[in-house]
């Protein structure tokens, strides 16, 4: 086999092996619900810098990533604020539940 032939069935192996493994997004929750749950970190996210007029969902989509990241199934948000006129932050606590 070729030297770019092997390369290119390594790559499509690598994307065959990971394509099934997108981070599950968690469940936002109220405190009252993850008594119980292993507390894990809390996380932030932000709209980045630009002008963003729907920063909110931007933000918090950012922070629901890492959460996945660190293994979260649920988080519960502790602080949205704006960071200017067009940009904010979102903290949340994440949770595992199982």
């Amino acid at each position: 086999m070729s030297s770019s032939l092997s390369r290119a069935a390594l790559a499509i192996a690598v994307l065959a092996a990971t394509a099934g493994t997108a981070l599950a997004r968690p469940d936002e929750v109220s405190e009252a619900q993850v008594r119980g749950c292993q507390y894990l970190s809390t996380v932030a996210g932000s709209s980045g810098y630009g002008k963003h007029f729907g920063w909110q969902p931007i933000a918090k989509a950012d922070a629901e990533k890492r959460a996945g990241a660190i293994g979260a199934t649920h988080i519960v948000w502790s602080d949205i604020r704006p960071v200017g006129a067009f940009n904010g932050e979102a903290r949340a606590k994440a949770y595992a539940c199982r």
